[in-house]
């Protein structure tokens, strides 16, 4: 299993049809095409695309993001503009939203991963949207929230932001992310200066559109990520067998997703107001892959840990170690209280005997960083003696996941 998660995720074509193509610009419009032009949304960008995770974290496996969804809102850029305004109502203010597929809609419009090319379907009866035909330009905002079913009614649109409560269970991933014209997305076309500015200046219009200048999603991760790896304390002369039967993480589950606003540093889940005490937050479960119970119901000694059969002069932590179930997606924190359920037979005697070891544990940084992977590294010398460290990496880069560990293009 890879360390870091690099993963790959085709889209395909964005594509709205407006009720209000009117004309309202009133700058120079060379660039223009004369007929609608189409709103294509890439995830990523066309060569390096990235992929969030529907159901747990995965490492490389594509096939399970066909058909998954992301939902997208835009907005006129002007600092006057609401978000309140829906694109059922007011298309020129909202360019997109939820409200023209669904009466009353204040999710954002939703979108199907492809496996077909580098873009995103739009889902809805509505099946293709075009931008006003002017300069003005627009802001984009992505948001994905996994398999969670979020009522319409739980939306909170203001003048300034638009945010979510949501509730976690351990296995859902939650991210977002706000378009933004990168250079590298300019430095491969034959542009004279006056074009670049405005590029510059009308991005994301009919006139970039022109010029072939999509927005671009680079989606960040919102939760932090355990990962959980044993290592073999014991040997085979010990003649005794351990099995890992679960793991459990105690965070908080309460949050408030804010995925639009004027100010992109209020973007992000805030779980500050679950107040829960720590002792009395849920136990979320480690699962197996796609979500499916770690420990199969015709396979119970799936995690037997292998016994060291090598020099016992090697550290612990240099042996091949088990990786246990696919990961944790938990609020970001200052400490978590973790439970490994441990089983042991002896082979001479038969004899079973089951542990459940609690330990708190705490980041080397002083906090579990949201977009982050932390390898949870158990050292298993028997029921009573487990020792525990902390490793964290970058999950992709410090939430921004990208294919071959690429950083997005500096803006």
């Amino acid at each position: 299993m890879l360390k870091k998660w690099s993963c790959i995720l085709s889209c395909g074509i964005l594509l709205l049809s407006c009720t209000d193509d009117s004309y309202r610009g009133t700058a120079d419009q060379d660039g223009i095409s004369s007929e609608p032009m189409p709103v294509m949304i890439v995830v990523g960008n066309p060569d390096n695309v990235v992929i969030s995770r529907g159901s747990g974290a995965i490492d490389s496996n594509t096939d399970e993001w066909v058909d998954s969804p992301i939902y997208v809102y835009s907005f006129r850029k002007d600092l006057s503009t609401s978000f309140t305004a829906t694109s059922a109502s007011d298309r020129w203010n909202c360019l997109v939203d939820g409200s023209v597929d669904e009466e009353g809609s204040l999710a954002g419009k939703m979108a199907r991963i492809s496996a077909l090319d580098s873009y995103a379907n739009w889902a809805g009866p509505e099946t293709a949207v075009y931008y006003q035909l002017s300069t003005q330009p627009y802001d984009f905002y992505a948001y994905y929230v996994d398999d969670m079913e979020i009522a319409s009614g739980d939306i909170v649109r203001t003048s300034d932001y638009i945010s979510m409560p949501v509730e976690i269970d351990g296995s859902q991933d939650l991210m977002s992310a706000k378009a933004e014209l990168h250079d590298e997305q300019l430095n491969g076309g034959a542009f004279t200066e006056e074009v670049l500015t405005n590029i510059r200046n009308y991005a994301y219009s009919a006139y970039t559109a022109a010029y072939n200048i999509q927005p671009v999603i680079y989606f960040k991760h919102h939760l932090t990520r355990l990962c959980f790896d044993i290592y073999p304390g014991f040997t085979t002369e010990d003649n005794k067998q351990i099995f890992v039967d679960a793991i459990e993480v105690r965070s908080r589950t309460k949050g408030v997703f804010t995925v639009a606003a004027k100010s992109s540093e209020s973007m992000g889940v805030d779980f500050s107001g679950d107040e829960t005490a720590p002792e009395d937050r849920p136990l979320l479960p480690l699962r197996g892959e796609g979500g499916q119970p770690l420990i199969p119901s015709d396979n119970p000694d799936k995690y037997l840990i292998p016994a060291f059969d090598g020099d016992i002069s090697t550290p612990v932590y240099d042996r091949e170690p088990m990786r246990v179930g696919e990961s944790l997606l938990v609020a970001p924190d200052t400490q978590y209280e973790v439970r490994l359920h441990l089983r042991e037979r002896m082979l001479e005697s038969g004899a079973v005997h089951t542990e459940t070891y609690r330990v708190t544990i705490t980041a080397p940084s002083g906090n579990f960083q949201p977009g982050y992977q932390y390898n949870i590294r158990f050292a298993v010398y028997g029921l009573r003696d487990v020792r525990v460290s902390v490793t964290p990496e970058p999950w992709g880069d410090g939430g921004n996941v990208t294919v071959d560990d690429d950083n997005p293009p500096a803006g």
